[in-house]
């Protein structure tokens, strides 16, 4: 059986691994390089070589996690591997001092919390842990309902704002247990824990590529047209080469799938028109040496520092606790002045998690496999992060090649 998967990013690839075993399978990329959202940048810490991440960036350090059993399957242990604080700061632009100031190590236990820190605990508290909330409730029920003062609203609606880039307007739409899985840490005290990788996340993207024995991956090679066939598909690609496929994995945004697909299969009557109701945003990164986003008092600046401005929300990561270098990651998407002495830039689209787009998360569920053709990808499940894409990459094999002996590495839903 021979499978088609479209897209080379950590969904497409972790799908190409599991399957490969049993299928015939070839992988194609528009762009000259893999790793889809997980985009690194070389650079220097301390006189040494050193790797920043330009998009997503942190897995969960938590040893049951997709991307843990990923890891170690790939034979990426704690050397490869770096604990950080996930300290948080909110600030406001205009005001002097921050809204919200997290616990960080080495921040004086006396420091001024800010004025939200406590309604945001106390919020969180009542909240409970996201598993709590089924999918289809929407943040705004649970801020209408525990009724946080306008800081700690503000607090709780600016770090998903940022993320999905969305208007702090919009973040009540969002489903709450998405939300909720984002903010849960933000009053967290003591500061728990993420995980980066020392090699980026696109270096894991790599190797995923490297350790694929049978499959073929081709990057620069966009397909332009997806052609229905007897059972199967023909894939068309710039260069004019044909593959016919058996089955055919689409791992790429629900707009891309659009773009491919015959409308007789998306238009106002194809089976396949949920995918319209996947609705974008964009969002544009800098990899910079400039503090001018962070508060004025260096013992306020945190691992996530976000900045509400103008009804939006922006995130500026500090690299210091991971890298020891004042280097900083931002976003620039709605900033009124870009930073100076910016390193790389990236720029990404995100998916808001909201309830409309659970009920077509589930409509397409519904559809996978349908005439062989499969999703993968973060907005097919989960909460939208890279733990979503593995998940995802897993369903389709467990499809595709229920035998494979590599799906006993990741874990069952």
């Amino acid at each position: 059986m021979r499978v088609g998967i479209v897209g080379a990013g950590v969904a497409g690839l972790v799908t190409a691994w599991l399957v490969e075993e049993a299928c015939d399978v070839v992988v194609v990329e528009s762009r000259r390089r893999v790793g889809g959202n997980a985009r690194s940048a070389a650079g220097f810490a301390g006189g040494a070589p050193a790797v920043f991440d330009l998009g997503a960036q942190e897995i969960a350090a938590d040893d049951s996690s997709p991307h843990t059993a990923l890891l170690a399957a790939l034979g990426v242990d704690e050397r490869h591997r770096l604990d950080v604080p996930s300290s948080h700061t909110f600030s406001v632009a205009g005001r002097p001092t921050p809204l919200l100031v997290g616990p960080h190590p080495g921040r004086p236990a006396d420091l001024d919390r800010g004025p939200a820190w406590a309604a945001v605990r106390s919020f969180l508290d009542d909240a409970g842990e996201p598993s709590r909330w089924d999918w289809d409730v929407p943040f705004g029920s649970l801020l209408d309902g525990l009724s946080p003062p306008p800081d700690a609203r503000d607090v709780l609606c600016a770090l998903p704002a940022a993320l999905f880039g969305c208007p702090l307007a919009d973040v009540p739409a969002l489903s709450a247990r998405v939300a909720l899985t984002y903010v849960l840490g933000v009053a967290a005290d003591p500061v728990a824990e993420v995980r980066l990788l020392r090699g980026g996340m696109e270096g894991l993207a790599w190797a995923l590529a490297g350790r694929l024995a049978a499959a073929e991956v081709r990057t620069g090679c966009p397909v332009e047209r997806v052609e229905r066939t007897g059972d199967g598909y023909v894939l068309s690609d710039a260069a004019g080469r044909r593959d016919a496929v058996d089955h055919l994995v689409l791992a790429v945004p629900p707009p891309v799938a659009l773009r491919l697909l015959p409308a007789s299969m998306t238009g106002p009557d194809g089976g396949w028109r949920v995918l319209r109701r996947f609705a974008y945003r964009p969002l544009r990164y800098a990899l910079h040496l400039d503090p001018a986003y962070l508060p004025a008092d260096r013992s306020s600046w945190s691992t996530t520092n976000v900045l509400v401005h103008d009804g939006r929300a922006e995130i500026t990561t500090w690299y210091g606790p991971s890298h020891g270098v004042d280097v900083f990651k931002s976003q620039l998407t709605h900033r009124s002045a870009p930073p100076r002495r910016v390193v790389a830039t990236s720029a990404f689209d995100a998916l808001p998690v909201t309830t409309d787009v659970i009920g077509a998360r589930r409509a397409l569920d519904r559809l996978q496999g349908r005439e062989n053709l499969h999703f993968a990808g973060h907005h097919t499940t989960g909460s939208g992060d890279q733990e979503s894409a593995i998940a995802s990459a897993a369903a389709v094999a467990r499809r595709l090649a229920p035998g494979s002996s590599r799906l006993r590495h990741l874990p069952t839903p």
